[in-house]
């Protein structure tokens, strides 16, 4: 005999548990990029609704205030995640979620993560830059604390050529994945492989290395 069909309450139980735990994990991945829990959550419920919800019912689903709701669903938006429509017949605004996570994740790439790597090219560049002043200040003399000035000048200056291109690269990278760039290979493995033992104490001054130039676009694609 086959066992009796399962109740519909217990399956429409069930499927609740599902959405819930995909509403979560929503929540979870979200808050792994810097965004809010709630922020992920109220994707994930947009996401799993086959229908425009309004606020009210958001705020409703997922236990949270009318302020939260508000802040919560504007954020969202500014970030192309979920979108306000009209429904016939409603006065209410509606949300629903954006389907194209390519979409979603690249927006986010382009503004935000392109904005700290961009602060941190400077920031590396300026480091570098007083480095080198102050190697160039101390490269000539010959007394004994200023000798070792010299050479942890040599050495900052050395390490800080070597950041400042680690964080071009992270430009290069993120052209590279938003398809703006084609991948060299050999760049990044020389960007990236372990740099030579530094120079015995004692060793003459150097020329301080100067920054590799930034990598040259190849096939740059139009932006869509």
């Amino acid at each position: 005999m086959s066992p009796p069909p399962t109740p519909p309450q217990d399956l429409e139980a069930e499927l609740g548990k599902a959405r819930d735990l995909g509403i979560d994990t929503c929540g979870r991945i979200a808050e792994f990029w810097g965004f809010t829990r709630t922020m992920g959550r109220a994707f994930g419920l947009l996401f799993l609704s086959p229908e425009p919800l309004p606020q009210s019912e958001i705020q409703k689903r997922l236990s949270i205030s009318a302020g939260s709701a508000s802040m919560t669903l504007s954020a969202l938006g500014r970030w192309g995640v979920v979108h306000r429509v009209w429904v016939r017949g409603q006065r209410r605004e509606h949300y629903q979620a954006e389907t194209d996570f390519w979409k979603m994740i690249s927006g986010v790439l382009n503004e935000r993560e392109r904005r700290e790597i961009g602060a941190a090219v400077e920031a590396a560049q300026r480091a570098l830059d007083g480095a080198r002043a102050v190697h160039g200040a101390v490269r000539t003399a010959t007394g004994g604390a200023t000798k070792r000035l010299r050479g942890e000048a040599e050495f900052a200056v050395e390490r800080l050529s070597k950041l400042g291109e680690v964080c071009r690269l992270g430009e290069t990278m993120l052209d590279m994945l938003l398809g703006q760039l084609t991948l060299d290979v050999g760049r990044f493995r020389d960007v990236l492989k372990g740099e030579p033992a530094a120079a015995p104490s004692g060793a003459p001054p150097s020329e301080p290395p100067a920054l590799p130039a930034a990598p040259a676009p190849r096939e740059r694609k139009p932006k869509r």
